[in-house]
């Protein structure tokens, strides 16, 4: 099947959570293309929506305004997995209990998106696991 993270939202997403994401989700974004990791950004006003580039891409991560729904993305690895699972950290930040993440993989997989939530946001992520 691939290794995959998955996520459930509980409530749909407000506009000004959905905002508050896109702004972080950016910042993420910027910083792994400028360690390296090539990003494709397929984002617009009311969908966030990435993958890696070339070779490095997989399955695209999507969360959209409004979104209330179970969904995954597998990354198979691939160097854009911090970015998704720095982005699915900075989710679970944002959402509290109105959201469950899981993944294919343990916490301590996820280090690379851990070091990269912690330079954008200048903080240690707490595991996003229950």
């Amino acid at each position: 099947m691939g290794y995959t993270h998955y996520w459930t939202l509980k409530e749909p997403i407000s506009a000004d959570a959905f905002a508050k994401l896109q702004e972080g989700i950016k910042a993420i974004i910027e910083t792994a293309n400028e360690a390296g990791i090539s990003i494709s950004n397929e984002s617009t006003d009311g969908a966030i929506a990435f993958n890696g580039a070339g070779r490095d891409a997989h399955e695209t991560f999507v969360i959209q305004v409004g979104d209330k729904e179970f969904n995954f993305c597998k990354t198979a690895q691939k160097p854009y997995d911090a970015v998704v699972t720095a982005s699915l950290i900075l989710l679970k930040k944002e959402l509290g209990d109105k959201v469950e993440v899981s993944s294919d993989g343990r916490w301590i997989d996820w280090q690379s998106g851990q070091l990269l939530y912690e330079t954008v946001f200048d903080i240690q992520p707490e595991s996003v696991f229950s």
